[in-house]
């Protein structure tokens, strides 16, 4: 039938959603498990087992080498600086003559080689990351902390004796305003630089370098770093470790109060290595006799510095001295076994003893009870005070062998 026109025997559809709401709907009764997305070109999923490997040797290869670097371009600059120094301090060549700025602009190029090399460390670290989550964007492997990490090296490193001679009004101990240098704190903050020493040592460690390491340090998700070879390094070789960590802290103290107080200060060139040497050392030792003291900021600065380097080194050094003289496993073996022969020799000592004292005091007593004497009253008593030690000593024995027994080293241990 029509009607008005209009065909009527076909039913009108009325759909049970709305149209805005099939397409939210609609993933949910998608029988598809895994959803289809366009093939995008991504080389490092394309790469084989192989390429990969070979990849990532690749770039552990141009990690270390720009550690290589990056020291290498930090000690020429600390190498500059100290001659500049030294050159001053003789009065050989001043802050604005021609062999101070050429020194300095050395310096500056350096430290910009090394603010790059530090940059491309980075960049090298996160395209391992990326190769190692098989992702493309740097920014999905790069978490905050590195990104502070990088800020923080690169204010370090950054900081070194610009060419020129800049002064600033500095107010000293004794509330004296003067025009000094710069180029001292500059100088010892470019110490700092010699963290990088951890980092080379690290690089270059066997830990990081053995393929069966990283398999092993990724499996278990422990993080082969600097901290982790250094107590590698003194689990094996600790007291060589400590010392050469504490030789470097003394050295490197002496060396920066010596400056402080060469640039800041009216002390002679002569006495001023020995004077520095000592103050040092009575810091570093944390004795601090009070008959040196430093004259300027900048050396109280380092004496704070140089005390906790100070404090750090002995906490070391009381712990590898506490683990070398503990028993070792067969050490405690042999104590416990001795310990045990011994009480229990001396167990039977005691227990024949108190068997003798017995049967003393026992015929003691009927002694006394024939012959009521004065001398036999003496005998009976001193025969009891024997009987009580051996049986009190019977039971300390008995006591003390039951604590050995408990604290002897069990299968577990």
């Amino acid at each position: 039938m029509t009607s008005n026109g209009i065909d009527t025997s076909s039913e009108q559809s009325i759909p049970l959603f709305q149209d805005k709401l099939r397409d939210s709907t609609s993933r949910y009764v998608d029988m598809t498990l895994i959803t289809e997305r366009p093939m995008e070109h991504r080389s490092t999923f394309t790469k084989k087992l192989g390429a990969r490997i070979e990849l990532r040797k690749q770039l552990l290869l141009r990690r270390k080498w720009l550690v290589d670097m990056m020291l290498s371009m930090a000690v020429v600059g600390i190498i500059l600086m100290i001659v500049e120094n030294e050159l001053y301090y003789l009065n050989v060549a001043e802050k604005k003559t021609t062999v101070s700025m050429i020194l300095k602009l050395f310096t500056t190029i350096s430290t910009c080689l090394l603010l790059v090399a530090i940059c491309l460390y980075y960049r090298t670290g996160a395209e391992i990351r990326m190769l190692d989550a098989r992702v493309d964007d740097p920014l999905a492997v790069t978490s905050m902390s590195t990104w502070f990490s990088l800020i923080v090296e690169l204010l370090v490193c950054a900081v070194h004796p610009i060419p020129g001679d800049i002064q600033v009004y500095m107010t000293t101990i004794t509330g004296i305003t003067d025009l000094v240098h710069m180029d001292g704190i500059f100088s010892v903050l470019m110490m700092f630089r010699l963290y990088l020493i951890g980092r080379f040592l690290v690089v270059h460690s066997p830990l990081l370098t053995d393929p069966s390491t990283q398999t092993i340090s990724a499996v278990s998700h422990v993080k082969i770093d600097m901290f982790f070879v250094f107590k590698a390094a003194m689990a094996d070789h600790p007291g060589q470790v400590i010392a050469f960590t504490m030789l470097s802290m003394y050295s490197v103290s002496v060396w920066a109060m010596r400056t402080c107080e060469l640039y800041y200060t009216h002390l002679s060139q002569a006495h001023s290595l020995t004077q520095s040497m000592w103050l040092a050392a009575i810091t570093f030792l944390t004795v601090g006799y009070g008959d040196l003291t430093p004259r300027t900021h900048c050396g109280r600065f380092i004496s704070v510095v140089t005390g906790l380097m100070g404090l750090a080194s002995t906490a070391l050094l009381v712990a590898v001295v506490a683990k070398k003289i503990e028993q070792s496993r067969s050490d405690k073996y042999v104590y416990n076994y001795l310990s045990l022969i011994h009480l229990q020799c001396k167990r039977k000592n005691a227990a024949a003893d108190v068997i003798k004292f017995s049967i003393k005091a026992f015929s003691a007593k009927k002694t006394h009870s024939q012959e009521p004497t004065h001398s036999h009253r003496i005998n009976m008593r001193y025969l009891s005070w024997k009987l009580s030690n051996a049986i009190r000593s019977m039971r300390s024995t008995r006591a003390a062998r039951q604590r050995v027994e408990e604290a002897s080293v069990g299968l577990t241990d």
